[in-house]
């Protein structure tokens, strides 16, 4: 059963840098979100994406606000 207070997953990364830019972004616009696997990327960077992605997750609820704040304030990849 899905719950609004469950973490999804927003976005994967390759590069921390992106991945806090994003971050700053979303929270500036009042969407929490924390960063995972931050560690393994760092170990791993040039390991498979599904191994060393960094992973921006947000609450349920928060999804499509995450997805209309990075519409509206688009970071070049």
């Amino acid at each position: 059963m899905e719950n609004d207070e469950d973490l999804v997953l927003f976005r994967e990364f390759g590069s921390d840098i992106e991945a806090n830019m994003v971050k700053s972004v979303l929270e500036t616009n009042g969407v929490p979100c924390m960063l995972t696997n931050e560690n393994m990327a760092t170990i791993m960077p040039i390991g498979p994406v599904s191994v060393g992605a960094i992973r921006l997750m947000v609450f349920r609820r928060d999804l499509q606000l995450a997805r209309d704040v990075m519409a509206s304030n688009p970071i070049d990849e």
